[in-house]
């Protein structure tokens, strides 16, 4: 055995087992640096008949993704003990009450600082209001606890089991980052919070049958379409958005968000994500602003494939012009070169592959370049963790920060644009994916950032409220003269149709 291997015991619920604990014994099977001895089963958690109709409902009707406490087989192998092998750590992943002995090391969850299980946490949130469920994984030894790892998770007001299940399935990452590092980073366990009745299934259910169909007539009645704002560059990026001027022609019909401002010999260039009326897969486009004042031209498409491609991050490197497109539908991450800018592109690199990794973001920071990524586990959520990765040129090779995820925070975690600089200080745009995709953006200012560290703390927000109508902004761009923000606003399908067609 390797010295670097921890031999650990895993406690699972099961027969059957939820899906979501079976892919974290399989993630943990597969460290190099975890070795597991022993998997035990506690038993099944039945849910009441109320509970899994619930559950079935939302399934159905708001279409959503993989089922984290999907019932799965686990390998008979996998069970009992490895003879002549003894756990230094026990993960207890179970929702039965943890056992009362101090030894070994052992692992486990808490959601929202209480002692109840990730439904009930996540129902709980739904119910108040709340935009987001905190989940702490501890490490209980020699009579005190520890957090080890912390995450932020998304609440969907509409719906407990999508925000659960996409928390479940980020955990399993989780809970395998913080066996191999226990006790790695460590912060005094927070206290619990006040004791509050367990969330009322009357009350989720009267709720849901409110949300239901807002939701579904919502989708029925109404087209959410995102536009880009630009501006002259103002003193604060979070004020005066609502009495904007258009300084751009932009398309009838067309859709256009994450926009980029980029500045070349002496011209201001507006990259965006173009979707064409009635298209399904996005195109990178392209104008130039005026500095007289005059509108600009409608963007027109510079670079396309045969694969969604969104978020232009345009940036120039020893004399050569790059872009980095978000090409997460192909699960990787591409460079790609101007052969005559800005017309012309094609593909340098690949930086990442294999990786579900969306809207890349390079700064050259020291003497490396460093790249931001949001980058979700197979059936979570992009918005909750951030990645960095490193490399000394554009073509890489990248190598991954030994602390990654450096954010896990559905409230920042996403890029939402480009590094910017305020004065002395370094100030990362994230996206507020917390309660909606857009919720807001957070301006972050990067207090560490090296080769074993990275931390970061809020410092200013933009709330769609603050762009007037808007309900949803995501990607913020500036240059030295321009700024550039994008937003979503509710429109009825009929009065769009009827726009459409008197034109």
């Amino acid at each position: 055995m390797s010295v670097a291997e921890r031999s650990i015991a895993v406690v699972l619920d099961g027969p059957p087992t939820p899906a979501w604990q079976a892919s974290a014994l399989a993630a943990m099977q597969r460290s190099p640096l975890l070795r597991v001895v022993r998997v035990t089963l506690t038993g099944a958690r039945r849910h009441g008949l109320a509970r899994r109709l619930h559950d079935a409902l939302e399934r159905r009707l708001l279409g959503l993704g993989a089922d984290a406490l999907a019932p799965a087989a686990l390998d008979r192998s996998s069970l009992g003990a490895t003879p002549g092998d003894s756990a230094t750590l026990v993960v207890w992943l179970s929702q039965q009450p943890l056992p009362a002995q101090e030894s070994p090391e052992l692992l486990h969850l808490r959601h929202g600082r209480r002692r109840e299980t990730s439904d009930e946490a996540f129902r709980r949130a739904v119910i108040g209001g709340l935009s987001s469920v905190e989940t702490d994984v501890l490490l209980r030894r020699a009579g005190e606890t520890v957090v080890v790892e912390r995450t932020v998770s998304q609440v969907r007001a509409f719906s407990a089991t999508l925000s659960r299940d996409q928390a479940l399935w980020k955990l399993v990452e989780v809970v395998r980052r913080a066996a191999e590092r226990a006790p790695g980073l460590e912060l005094p366990e927070p206290p619990l919070a006040t004791a509050t009745p367990a969330p009322s299934e009357a009350a989720l259910i009267a709720r849901a049958a409110l949300s239901w169909p807002r939701v579904l007539a919502t989708r029925a009645l109404f087209r959410r379409p995102w536009s880009v704002r630009v501006r002259r560059r103002a003193p604060a990026p979070t004020e005066g958005w609502s009495d904007v001027s258009e300084h751009v022609r932009w398309a009838p019909g067309h859709l256009y968000a994450d926009p980029f401002l980029f500045e070349y010999e002496g011209l201001h260039h507006l990259f965006c994500e173009e979707v064409a009326r009635a298209g399904e897969r996005a195109v990178i486009s392209h104008t130039e602003l005026r500095l007289d004042g005059s509108l600009a031209d409608p963007p027109a498409c510079v670079l396309t494939q045969s694969y969604h491609l969104s978020y232009p991050f345009v940036f120039a490197h020893e004399g050569e012009i790059f872009m980095i497109p978000e090409t997460s539908a192909v699960s990787r991450v591409e460079l790609y070169r101007a052969t005559a800018f800005p017309d012309s592109w094609t593909r340098e690199a690949i930086l990442l592959d294999g990786i579900d990794a969306a809207d890349a973001t390079l700064l050259a920071h020291g003497d490396r370049l460093w790249l931001f990524a949001a980058v979700a586990a197979p059936h979570a959520s992009s918005l909750d963790e951030l990645h960095l990765f490193s490399a000394a040129a554009p073509q890489g090779p990248w190598q991954a920060h030994p602390r990654n995820p450096v954010v896990s925070d559905a409230r920042r975690a996403r890029p939402a644009g480009a590094v910017q600089r305020w004065g002395s200080r370094l100030v990362r745009p994230g996206q507020d994916g917390s309660r909606r995709y857009g919720g807001a953006i957070a301006f972050c200012e990067i207090d560490v950032l090296n080769e074993s560290e990275y931390a970061e703390h809020e410092i200013a927000r933009l709330e769609p409220a603050d762009l007037g109508d808007a309900r949803a902004t995501h990607t913020y761009s500036a240059d030295r003269d321009y700024e550039a923000i994008d937003l979503r606003r509710r429109e009825l399908r009929l009065r769009a149709t009827i726009r459409r067609r008197r034109r």
